[in-house]
């Protein structure tokens, strides 16, 4: 099966979420579960319920739960392939306009890029994790080191850290 006969993961979204999480696209292995973060070695659930973000540790097969806790999920791009390196300029280019319109569309009162090369799909460049100056519409950003463990640059204790700020930077905005 080629990455582009893979159906790409439908976004979990609506309206009046805390958080969106938005990855760069998805990659084979999950698309081929369909879930996000389906992969065994993401940190990604782990991290959710370690920070405090949820209060239970849910598998990549409960996704569609996130809802519950006022989260959703979505990509930059939304085309399937083995690494984000097999992006080009344009797929970059056009998801981010496509994710531009979805959140304004939901609003959420935070964006949480789940990598600095999400963000840099939207903005260029990504000067390292943490709150960003730049909104999308009302929404506030927010990067975290990615979850992957192919891109292992930040280890498991510098990625808990992050998705601990993204828990106290998630109280700011509750209504």
């Amino acid at each position: 099966m080629t990455e582009r006969a893979i159906s790409t993961l439908p976004d979990i979204l609506e309206d009046d979420l805390d958080i969106v999480f938005v990855g760069i696209n998805p990659g084979v292995y999950s698309a081929e579960k369909r879930h996000y973060y389906a992969h065994p070695t993401n940190l990604f659930w782990t991290m959710l319920y370690q920070s405090g973000l949820i209060p239970t540790l849910l598998k990549p097969e409960d996704d569609w739960k996130l809802t519950r806790f006022r989260m959703g999920l979505t990509d930059t791009v939304k085309r399937v392939t083995k690494s984000a390196n097999d992006l080009s300029a344009t797929d970059r280019r056009v998801g981010g306009e496509v994710l531009r319109r979805k959140i304004k569309f939901y609003s959420p009162r935070t964006v949480c890029f789940n990598g600095l090369s999400a963000y840099g799909a939207l903005f260029g460049r990504c000067d390292g994790p943490g709150p960003k100056e730049a909104l999308i519409g009302t929404s506030h950003l927010f990067v975290i080191p990615s979850t992957s463990r192919r891109n292992a640059y930040y280890g498991k204790n510098d990625i808990l850290h992050w998705f601990t700020q993204l828990h106290l930077f998630r109280q700011k905005f509750l209504r």
